[in-house]
């Protein structure tokens, strides 16, 4: 099938709006070609669309359609379509994708490597822009890209945490890329562009805000990434939707534990834990879920072979009923480390220090606390990075040893 040019996209968007479930309806019943659906949507041939859809398709022109080209081109702003191979694989996938993505900057970190969402309050507590830095710059860090929605509060804190550690990060908007909203992150999205990620929105550029389209993003912040860390969510918190989202989408959903169980604060965060949320503790409580799938396994294995040279990926291994350990899928088996003085000398001064210990006898993360002078955040820091490196491998009771022929 051939690709619909852009111009047919950008009629089918404007005939029948953003995140109309017909559209996608209607591309399915026309094998996803969108020059199709657009002339059998003239020729009138789907008795659903309403009258105002109907008559949106008798009046949309190229004279309407030429200066919305001609302002992406002004402003550096690209328009992807589910055309494109460019268009992320994991928000293609879900039930009710936008048929086109406004994009400044670059969509490269949301191809072929682990992507997380993080959302949570505007009125966000000191404990959670803490918690967010701890969490998300270490996992981001590692090469995982972070999705947020340009918010104040946790949006702004997990976007900034990112950026802190020259990660990639992505902000999906509720309002056209060229709307100043919040007007209070404006440099934040510059940051945004220019350190190589990208500001993303389903609605033409010039779109002023409006209550519905934060709920409507919230499903593109979910279907970009494999899970979606909720930082703090009060019990009428929008986080709640993204996280209702990326349930529905077969995501994993994280959050970070209520510093205070009595707290308005976390009255959303306590449900999705109850339901069966990950909480997160350390950010390697998000690899290790991400690593569990097929999916994640491979995309942590390219991304070690693109910035590692080629070193593999140590998998958790879950407990059957019977007791013993198997992996959801076969294991991807780590390379076998030769310890000498040139490896510690290749290896960060505490990934070194903590492979010393593990290689003098194999310990839980709690024991290398007490043997070392590190806290745990920098122990499991180093765990997270020796085990990806394949130096080390982690057993089912927590304990790790060196992975050596």
């Amino acid at each position: 099938m051939a690709k619909s040019p852009v111009e047919v996209w950008l009629w089918l968007l404007l005939v029948m709006q953003p995140y109309n479930s017909k559209t996608v309806e209607i591309l399915a019943q026309c094998g996803g070609d969108a020059t199709v659906a657009s002339r059998m949507i003239r020729d009138g041939e789907f008795p659903f669309l309403s009258e105002k859809e109907k008559l949106r398709a008798k009046e949309v022109r190229m004279s309407s359609i030429r200066p919305i080209l001609e302002l992406c081109r002004q402003n550096d702003i690209r328009i992807v379509t589910l055309d494109d191979d460019e268009y992320p694989e994991l928000l293609r996938s879900i039930a009710d994708p936008p048929i086109l993505l406004f994009v400044a900057g670059t969509l490269d970190g949301l191809r072929e490597r682990p992507a997380v969402a993080a959302v949570g309050a505007r009125n966000i507590s000191e404990y959670g822009v803490l918690a967010a830095q701890a969490v998300i710059a270490p996992l981001a860090r590692t090469g995982v890209s972070i999705v947020s929605g340009v918010a104040v509060g946790a949006d702004a804190a997990a976007h900034r945490a990112v950026l802190s550690v020259g990660g990639y990060t992505a902000g999906v908007l509720g309002c056209g890329i060229m709307v100043n909203y919040p007007a209070e992150n404006a440099l934040l999205k510059r940051e945004i562009v220019n350190s190589g990620g990208a500001l993303i929105s389903e609605l033409l550029p010039d779109t002023k805000t409006f209550a519905r389209y934060f709920h409507m993003r919230n499903r593109i912040i979910s279907g970009l990434c494999h899970g979606t860390l909720v930082i703090e969510a009060g019990g009428h918190s929008g986080s709640l939707l993204t996280a209702n989202h990326a349930a529905s989408q077969n995501r994993d959903v994280f959050c970070i534990p209520p510093h205070d169980i009595m707290s308005a604060r976390y009255e959303g965060v306590a449900p999705l834990i109850r339901d069966g949320a990950t909480c997160v503790f350390a950010y390697t409580d998000i690899l290790a879920q991400l690593m569990q799938s097929y999916s994640g396994r491979e995309l942590f294995r390219k991304m070690l072979d693109d910035n590692n040279g080629g070193s593999a990926v140590t998998v958790p291994q879950k407990e059957r009923k019977d007791g013993a350990s198997e992996s959801q899928e076969q294991p991807v088996k780590p390379k076998k480390a030769v310890l000498g003085e040139e490896l510690f000398s290749a290896l960060e001064p505490n990934d070194a220090a903590v492979l010393k210990l593990i290689s003098e006898k194999p310990a839980t993360a709690d024991e290398l606390v007490e043997k070392s002078d590190l806290d745990f955040s920098a122990i499991s820091e180093a765990l997270t990075d020796l085990e990806l490196l394949g130096h080390i491998s982690r057993e089912m009771d927590g304990i790790y040893s060196v992975s050596v022929s």
